[in-house]
């Protein structure tokens, strides 16, 4: 806010340095005023987990919902404050580390720092204290509940939050994991319909073995915007509910991507052109079971011509009673023009290496329970490769991966295989041998 000395003031002989002292002041106190947290629509779309006596709920705030809290505007609104509360009625004290949340979080007085002025230590002191008491306490005693907020770096879309209680001289710790929605991105999955999916999903259960030949059996291709030319390969399963799927991708980096709209588009070819990373960048439509992906993911390099990028589909079965993700990966090494859509991102053509990063992703996630390989995609050799919708030639094993995931932590020497086919590997591009068709 812009305060100019009004001339009528300059002839009455009023310092110039007091006016603007006292414009200071004033813009101080215009720029400082926090809304109590009851008053904002936050704690309605907090997501809410329990285990062993302990309950968390999470919320992620909007850039216009931070500022309202916090009280000044941060540049760039660069710093997303996550409120958390812990109920325990256990009988154990809890520390609460926000850096489980944020590696590099903002502590709160750092965040207060940003909303000072000069010669105004009256308003920064209250800015100290409200901030100070806005933090989250480092623990919870038992049959407390508290509650405050963590100062993290912002996403758009949804917002993964790891929180881990480490019990005071127990040796547990409990993870609670939350992809939290955060208002104002306009996303794929925002468009699906996933309680019609998840009813369709679940009239027909697998046994495993069921389940290997209903993966068999599937194309060995996402269709593109036609509707009727094969694509890129099908060759990503993942098994698991939406809470246990989505958390440890977002763990190792993963992003939700922007719906395809013409500001998006926009973004996205200021990104190529320039060279700067667009995290949420939107991918096409392409087409399985009749339909367009129900959510795409991305993790992106330096610019939007650089990156892993994934599109999944939930399948129309579960398996013991756990939906099945049917998802298609690959990554994105350029761009180059293309008769059909002008222009296209250009395809590693080793689609297998992608399959192979998504497996050691989740690998490290500390989520994977198992995995496997099993047959449909149909075997290409880097000499005689096949064709996606937009020309660009690609090579395979001919394996879909299959990845099992759960909610609960697990250790890297507790993974086990299922499926793997003998003179074969997950990074492989192989002929794949006595691979049921």
């Amino acid at each position: 806010m812009g305060l100019t000395v009004p001339p009528a003031l300059s002839r009455y002989g009023l310092p110039v340095g007091a006016l603007l002292l006292g414009a200071m002041v004033l813009e101080g106190t215009l720029h400082f005023r926090p809304k109590p947290f009851e008053e904002l629509p936050v704690k309605r779309r907090a997501l809410l987990r329990s285990h062993d006596g302990v309950q968390v709920r999470v919320a992620a705030l909007t850039p216009e919902e931070s500022r309202d809290l916090i009280g000044f505007a941060i540049p760039d609104d660069r710093i997303q404050p996550v409120w958390v509360q812990v109920v325990n009625r256990a009988d154990v004290r809890w520390y609460l580390p926000p850096i489980t949340v944020d590696s590099e979080y903002y502590s709160p007085l750092e965040v207060a720092w940003l909303g000072h002025r000069w010669l105004t230590p009256a308003i920064n002191a209250r800015i100290d204290r409200h901030l100070h008491e806005l933090g989250l306490p480092m623990t919870v005693e038992p049959g407390q509940s508290r509650s405050g907020f963590i100062f993290t770096h912002r996403d758009e879309g949804a917002k993964y939050t790891s929180i881990e209680l480490v019990g005071a001289g127990h040796g547990q710790v409990r993870r609670f994991s939350f992809l939290a929605p955060v208002p104002g991105l306009r996303t794929d999955f925002q468009k699906v319909d996933w309680p019609r999916l998840m009813s369709q999903a679940r009239r027909r259960n697998l046994t495993e073995e069921q389940f290997r030949t209903w993966l068999e059996r599937l194309p060995c291709c996402t269709l593109g915007g036609d509707r009727r030319t094969p694509a890129d390969p099908l060759n990503v399963v993942i098994v698991g509910d939406r809470d246990t799927v989505f958390p440890p991708l977002a763990r190792r980096g993963w992003h939700v991507t922007q719906a395809l709209t013409v500001t998006s588009a926009w973004e996205t070819a200021r990104s190529s052109l320039f060279g700067h990373r667009y995290r949420y960048a939107p991918v096409s439509s392409l087409y399985v079971f009749g339909r367009r992906q129900d959510i795409a993911l991305q993790k992106g390099r330096e610019d939007v011509n650089q990156r892993n990028h994934m599109r999944l589909w939930l399948a129309p079965v579960t398996v013991n009673r756990k939906p099945v993700w049917v998802g298609q990966i690959s990554r994105d090494i350029g761009v180059r023009l293309t008769p059909r859509t002008i222009t296209t991102h250009k395809i590693d053509p080793a689609v297998d290496e992608t399959r192979w990063y998504l497996l050691q992703d989740l690998f490290f996630s500390e989520s994977l329970e198992r995995f496997g390989l099993v047959g449909g995609v149909r075997a290409a050799t880097l000499e005689q490769p096949r064709t996606n919708y937009t020309g660009d030639p690609y090579f395979t094993d001919g394996f879909r991966g299959v990845f099992w995931l759960t909610p609960t932590p697990i250790s890297t020497r507790n993974v086990t295989t299922r499926w793997l086919v003998p003179g074969t590997s997950p990074g492989s591009a192989k002929e794949p041998v006595g691979v049921a068709r």
